[in-house]
């Protein structure tokens, strides 16, 4: 007997880009200093006030659809 299959991976990708996209927290998350300035022993931190959030889209592999096909031969 002889058994075909297929697959797809991440099927919402398939449909639009903007589905199964995805997302992770970065490495630094929110309120992370940016720049630190010593002056006379004190430190002075700046922060970025555009980051809204600490969760990243990535649009790697993982975030694309694929379809994968299978044989399988029994006796």
């Amino acid at each position: 007997m002889i058994q075909l299959s297929m697959d797809v991976l991440n099927l919402g990708n398939l449909f639009s880009k903007n589905w199964g996209v995805r997302q992770w927290a970065g490495e630094t998350g929110l309120a992370q200093p940016i720049a630190v300035n010593v002056a006379d022993g004190v430190p002075t931190y700046s922060f970025d006030t555009n980051q809204k959030s600490a969760i990243q889209n990535r649009f790697d592999i993982s975030s694309r659809w694929r379809m994968q096909f299978g044989l399988r031969y029994s006796f």
